[in-house]
C-alpha cells in the first residue's frame, strides 16, 4: 500500500540525516587511559584494554534530564539500549520505561538483568542524583560473569562514593506537568448520527429519532441529551512535581562517605478531587536515604558498605486506576449520559449513568468512589571485605561480599458507593415527547469502607567470594586471574517462586605492550529453576588489538579492534515442575452408579513429564572497533550475531492427536538475531569560554526464526524466516461496494459481509477467505528494529543549552484501541480520525463502515490495522546559567546553577492520532517543564 512506501521513505530520510550529521550521546570524550569499565563481580577493565562491547553514560549526563527516576532518564543515552515509554505513571510500580538490549533474542524470555553496585536490584525508586554512571553490557564478553540471568544483556548502575575532602550539594526542582494528550473524539450530535448510521448499516432501527437528534444538536435538554467533554471534566490544565535532594560526600584516607536524602512529591492532573472526607488526587510521594562507606581498616584491609532505604506512598481514586481513567475516556462518548442529573429533576444529586455503561461514569469514579493508597518499603544493602595478601604473594587478594534486598507493598482501600441513573423522554408514534422516564441504580454510602492487603513481598540475598591475582611476566605486560563463587537466593509472591542460583567462574586477562589483549571466562552456572537440568558450562573468549594510540597524531589518535565469542545459557523452563506429571480437572466426564447413574468429572494429563532436555543455549559473536579521530571525535562500532538453540517448545505439534496423550516439551526452537550499532561523538572546545558537542547513536537489529514446530497448509503460513513477534494478517484489497460485489468475490468466512466491509486477497486461490490467507506483514511488533538518538550541547561562558532527541522506526503496531479504531461497538466512543476516514464518510476511505455490532470480518489482523510506525521526539531539553564565582564565593558556594528543563516537548510521527509509543489506553506520557536550582558548597 502507498502508506508503507511513505513510512519507509520517512524512516530512510531520518536515518540518512542522522548519519550525515555523524554525531553520540555524551558531552565529553572517552578517557581511554583513566576510564574504567565495570563487568560485575568486582572485575574492572580500562576503556583502552577492554575487549567487551559496553557503553557508559555518566551521572552528570543523566542529570540534564527532568526525570524523577533513573529509568526515565535513559532514553537514547546508551548505544544498544532501547528504551520505550508505553504510558503509565510512576506511581504504578513496574510501569514506565521498558528496557531492551539488542532486540528480541528468543521466543521465551527477553528481559535484561539490572545490577546496582554489582547486585541484581530494582531501579524503580533510584534517583539520578545518587548515580555515578550507568553501563550497558551487550556481548558475551560483557555478560560472561553474570550467569543465566545475563544472557540477554545487562545494565550496571554504579552509585556515587565518597572522596577526600568535603562537598555538600543541594538541589530543588519544581515541575509543571500538562494536560495529557489523548485521541480526539466526536461531539454528542455527531456521535448520535453516527450511531444511527451504524445501526442502519447493520439492518437495525435507529437509536435516536429526529427530536432527539435536534436536542443533541441545539443543547435544549442537556441533562437528557448531553454533550459532555469527558477529558475536560476529568483533567485540569496542569499538575506538579517537587523534588528536593541533599547529598554530602567527603572523607580522608581512612574513611570516605557519600550520603543522600531525596524527597519527591508528584501531584496529578485530576480536577476537583478534594472532598469533605478525603482527596482522591493521584499522588506519588517518595523519600530515599542512602549511605555508601569506604573504610580502610588497615593498609591491607578494606571494608565497603552500601545501603539505601526508600519509603513510597501512592494515591488514586478507588473506583478506577490511572490506566483505567483513559480507558473510560475512550469507551464513553459525549452523548452517553450527563456528569450529574438535572438538579431540579427526580434524580437530583445522582450521578449520570445507564444500563449500557453501568457505574462507569469516570467523573463519579474520580470524585465519589473513595480512594486507594499503596505503601511501599524498599531496602537494598550490602557490604564487602577485601584483604590484600601481598605478604603471601604479591598481587594476591581475597574478598567476600554479602547483600540483601527487601521490597514490600501494601494496599489500602477506602471505598464509597454512589448512585447513578438517567432521565429521558418517552415518545408517541409521531415522534413527540410524552413523558420523562428515569432509571437509577447503585448504592450511596456515606462512610468510607476500609480494607487492606499485602500486594507484593519480594526478597533476595547474595553471597560472593573471590580470589584475585595480578602480576606481570615482563616489563610491558599484565596478567590477571580471578576465581569466583557466587550464590543468589530470591523469593517472590506465589507458588514456585523461590529460586537459587550459583555460579563458579574463572576469569583470565592478559595484555601485552598495551596492544594485544585476551580475556577468557570459564563459568559453571547452576539453578534450581531449571531442575533437573541444573548446571551448564559457559566459556567466553574475547580478543583486542590496539592498532593506534598516539595522542598527538593529527588524524587517528586511538584505534582498537575487538572480537568476542561465547556460549551461554538460560535457566528458563516453560513450566515450573516440568519433570512432574500434571493433571487437569474437569476434563470430560464419565457415568457411575445404577439406572440413570450420575456423571462425574474426569481428569486428564496436562502434559507429559519432561525429564531429559538441554538448556536453551546462546551462541554469541561480536565484532567491534573504537576510534578517536582529530582529537575530538569518538567513533564506536559493533556488529553482532547470535544463535539461540534448544529453545523448549511444546511437542504437541510433532505428534498426531490420535496418540491420545499430550506431548512433553522438546528442544526444537531456534532463533537468529543480528545487527549493527554505531555511535559518533564530537566534542569541540573552541576556547576557555566556548564549547559544544554533537552526538548520535544508531542501532539496527533484526531477528529471524530458524526452526519451530508447525504444521502448515501452505509455505507462506510458516513462521520460519519471520520475526519472533511477527505481525500476521490479511491483505486488504478494498471495500465491498454493494451486494453484487460481495456475491462476485471469494467467500469471507469470518462474518456476514455487507457493503463497506473490508475485502481481502485470496492468497491460495481456493475462492474462500479464511485463516489460510493470512501472511507476514511489517516488522517486529514489540521492539523497533531501528533506534537512533541525537544529543546537542552548547556552552558559552556561564550559559549553556543541551537537548536530546530520540527516534525509532521499522516497528509495526496494531491499531486496535477501543473508541479510536474500534468505535461504537458495545457503546464505545468514536474518534474523529475514524469518523472522517470511514467508508460512510470519505471518498477515499481508510476504515470500514460504521457498525454497532461486533464484526469479526473487519476487526481482525490485516494490513490496515497493522501499521508501520516511526517517531522522532524531543525527550529532554535544558537551559542553564552558572552564577559567577565572584558572586557565590562570598557565601562559600563552589557552584550555583539555575535551570529550566523540559521533557516530552515534541513528537514527530507518521501516526498523528496518538502517542506512537502508547497505542492503547494506558495513561498518557505527560509533557513537563522544570524550574530548579542546584548548589554546591
Amino acid at each position: 500500500m502507498n502508506r508503507k512506501h511513505k513510512t519507509l521513505k520517512w524512516s530512510i530520510a531520518l536515518v540518512s540525516s542522522m548519519l550525515a550529521l555523524n554525531l553520540s550521546a555524551q558531552s565529553s570524550l572517552i578517557d581511554y587511559q583513566s576510564d574504567k569499565v565495570d563487568l560485575g563481580m568486582g572485575v574492572e577493565q580500562s576503556q583502552m584494554l577492554t575487549t567487551a562491547s559496553v557503553e557508559v553514560v555518566s551521572g552528570d549526563e543523566l542529570q540534564k534530564t527532568a526525570a524523577i527516576s533513573l529509568k526515565e532518564a535513559l532514553y537514547g543515552k546508551l548505544l544498544g539500549l532501547t528504551v520505550l515509554r508505553p504510558g503509565g505513571t510512576v506511581s504504578d510500580y513496574g510501569s514506565g520505561a521498558v528496557l531492551n538490549i539488542r532486540g528480541q533474542q528468543t521466543t521465551t524470555e527477553n528481559g535484561v538483568l539490572v545490577l546496582v553496585d554489582g547486585i541484581e536490584r530494582s531501579i524503580e525508586y533510584l534517583t539520578v542524583d545518587e548515580v555515578e554512571s550507568v553501563t550497558v553490557l551487550k556481548d558475551a564478553a560483557a555478560v560472561a560473569l553474570l550467569g543465566y540471568q545475563g544472557v540477554n544483556g545487562a545494565i550496571l548502575v554504579k552509585t556515587k562514593r565518597g572522596v577526600e575532602g568535603r562537598q555538600i550539594s543541594v538541589s530543588y526542582d519544581h515541575k509543571f506537568t500538562f494536560n495529557p494528550r489523548v485521541a480526539n473524539f466526536v461531539d454528542a450530535p455527531t456521535y448520535a448520527n453516527a450511531l444511527n448510521q451504524a445501526r442502519a448499516n447493520d439492518g437495525l432501527a435507529p437509536m435516536y429519532n429526529d427530536y432527539e437528534l435536534q436536542a443533541f444538536a441545539d443543547g435544549t435538554h442537556p441533562y437528557y441529551y448531553p454533550n459532555v467533554d469527558w477529558k475536560k471534566e476529568v483533567f485540569k490544565n496542569y499538575g506538579s512535581e517537587d523534588q528536593f535532594n541533599l547529598s554530602m560526600k567527603g572523607g580522608n584516607q581512612k574513611l570516605k562517605y557519600f550520603s543522600m536524602l531525596d524527597y519527591t512529591d508528584s501531584r496529578g492532573l485530576l480536577d476537583k478531587t478534594d472532598q469533605e472526607q478525603y482527596s482522591s488526587q493521584m499522588r506519588f510521594s517518595k523519600a530515599s536515604i542512602r549511605t555508601n562507606l569506604d573504610v580502610q581498616f588497615t593498609p591491607t584491609t578494606k571494608f565497603v558498605l552500601n545501603a539505601v532505604g526508600s519509603f513510597v506512598e501512592t494515591k488514586r481514586p478507588y473506583g478506577v486506576t490511572e490506566n483505567g481513567l483513559t480507558d473510560l475516556l475512550y469507551r464513553t462518548p459525549a452523548s452517553a449520559f450527563p456528569v450529574m442529573n438535572d438538579p431540579e429533576g427526580k434524580l437530583a444529586g445522582i450521578w449520570g449513568g445507564n444500563t449500557t455503561y453501568g457505574a462507569n461514569n469516570v467523573v463519579a469514579q474520580v470524585r465519589a468512589s473513595g480512594f486507594t493508597k499503596s505503601h511501599s518499603r524498599s531496602f537494598q544493602g550490602d557490604f564487602s571485605l577485601t584483604q590484600n595478601l601481598d605478604f603471601i604473594t604479591k598481587g594476591l587478594n581475597v574478598s567476600a561480599r554479602l547483600g540483601y534486598n527487601n521490597f514490600s507493598q501494601i494496599y489500602e482501600t477506602n471505598a464509597l458507593g454512589f448512585m447513578y441513573g438517567y432521565e429521558r423522554y418517552r415518545f408517541d408514534e409521531t415522534g413527540h415527547p410524552t413523558e420523562l422516564i428515569n432509571y437509577s441504580a447503585g448504592d450511596k454510602t456515606n462512610n468510607l469502607a476500609f480494607d487492606h492487603w499485602t500486594n507484593q513481598h519480594n526478597r533476595s540475598s547474595f553471597l560472593e567470594v573471590s580470589t584475585d591475582y595480578h602480576t606481570s611476566f615482563r616489563d610491558d605486560d599484565n596478567f590477571s586471574a580471578s576465581l569466583m563463587w557466587h550464590q543468589k537466593n530470591s523469593t517472590r509472591n506465589g507458588q514456585y517462586m523461590t529460586f537459587n542460583r550459583m555460579n563458579v567462574m574463572a576469569y583470565l586477562h592478559y595484555d601485552l605492550k598495551q596492544k594485544y589483549v585476551a580475556d577468557l571466562v570459564l563459568a559453571m552456572n547452576g539453578s534450581n529453576r531449571s531442575y533437573p537440568e541444573k548446571w551448564s558450562f559457559s566459556p567466553t573468549l574475547s580478543l583486542g588489538y590496539v592498532f593506534a594510540n598516539k595522542v598527538d597524531n593529527r588524524i587517528l589518535n586511538f584505534g582498537k579492534l575487538r572480537f568476542s565469542a561465547g556460549i551461554q545459557h538460560t535457566d528458563y523452563v516453560p513450566i515450573q515442575g516440568l519433570w512432574l506429571e500434571n493433571y487437569n480437572g474437569s476434563a470430560g466426564s464419565y457415568l457411575t452408579g445404577l439406572g440413570d447413574g450420575s456423571w462425574q468429572w474426569g481428569t486428564s494429563l496436562g502434559y507429559q513429564p519432561t525429564k531429559h532436555f538441554n538448556l536453551e543455549t546462546a551462541y554469541k559473536f561480536n565484532w567491534g572497533a573504537d576510534l578517536r579521530l582529530f582529537k575530538q571525535v569518538d567513533v564506536n562500532f559493533d556488529a553482532y550475531y547470535q544463535l539461540r538453540d534448544d529453545i523448549l517448545l511444546s511437542g504437541d505439534g510433532l505428534n498426531s492427536a490420535v496418540f491420545g496423550r499430550p506431548s512433553a516439551y522438546v528442544n526444537w526452537g531456534r532463533v537468529a538475531s543480528y545487527g549493527v550499532e554505531l555511535g559518533v561523538n564530537w566534542v569541540k572546545q573552541v576556547d576557555k569560554d566556548l564549547s559544544f558537542n554533537l552526538g548520535s547513536n544508531l542501532t539496527w537489529g533484526r531477528n529471524k526464526q530458524k526452526r519451530n514446530i508447525e504444521n502448515v497448509a501452505y509455505d507462506y503460513l510458516s513462521a520460519i524466516g519471520g520475526r519472533i513477534n511477527q505481525a500476521w494478517g490479511l491483505e486488504v484489497v478494498g471495500f465491498f461496494e454493494d451486494e453484487a460485489d460481495i456475491a462476485a468475490s471469494p467467500q469471507q468466512n469470518f462474518d456476514n459481509c455487507r457493503p463497506g466491509d473490508f475485502k481481502y486477497k485470496d492468497q491460495n486461490g481456493d475462492n474462500v477467505i479464511d485463516e489460510n490467507d493470512v501472511v507476514k506483514m511489517g516488522y517486529d511488533t514489540s521492539v523497533p528494529e531501528l533506534n537512533f538518538s541525537l544529543n546537542l550541547g552548547f556552552r558559552y561562558k556561564n550559559f549553556g543549552v543541551s537537548a536530546m532527541f530520540q527516534g525509532a522506526g521499522m516497528y509495526t503496531a496494531y491499531l486496535g484501541t477501543v473508541g479510536v479504531w474500534t468505535p461504537i461497538i458495545d457503546g464505545a466512543n468514536l474518534s474523529t480520525e475514524y469518523y472522517d476516514n470511514c467508508w460512510d464518510r470519505s471518498e477515499t476511505p481508510i476504515y470500514p463502515r460504521l457498525t454497532s455490532r461486533t464484526n469479526l470480518n473487519n476487526y481482525r489482523g490485516n494490513d490496515v490495522w497493522y501499521k508501520n510506525v516511526n517517531f522522532f521526539k524531543l525527550r529532554n531539553c535544558e537551559v542553564y546559567y552558572m552564577l559567577p564565582e565572584n558572586w557565590i564565593s562570598k557565601v562559600k558556594m563552589s557552584q550555583c546553577k539555575v535551570f529550566v528543563k523540559g521533557e516530552n516537548l515534541m513528537t514527530l510521527s507518521n501516526l498523528k492520532v496518538m502517542d506512537p509509543e502508547n497505542i492503547g489506553t494506558n495513561f498518557p506520557t505527560l509533557m513537563g517543564v522544570n524550574l530548579g536550582v542546584s548548589v554546591k558548597f
